[in-house]
């Protein structure tokens, strides 16, 4: 439980830290870091798609298995 609320407080800690990083003190006339935000905003929405079909497969092995583990022949 400890390991997924770290990963949750990362996933949305650390692409502001990231955009933060790439967004220079000075007008350098370089600035990456709008690509960087939206980067970061579809690397969350693929961490979070990749949670739910995880999930949905874990719970569908879990029920295939059991549902031939609980079968008894006589």
């Amino acid at each position: 439980m400890g390991a997924l609320l770290g990963a949750l407080l990362a996933s949305w800690l650390a692409p502001k830290g990231i955009a933060w990083y790439f967004d220079p003190p000075v007008d350098i006339g370089v600035n990456c870091k709008q690509a960087t935000e939206w980067s970061m905003s579809r690397l969350l929405i693929a961490q979070f798609w990749g949670f739910v079909f995880g999930m949905i497969a874990t719970l569908a092995m879990l029920f295939i298995f059991r549902r031939k583990n609980n079968k008894i022949d006589v």
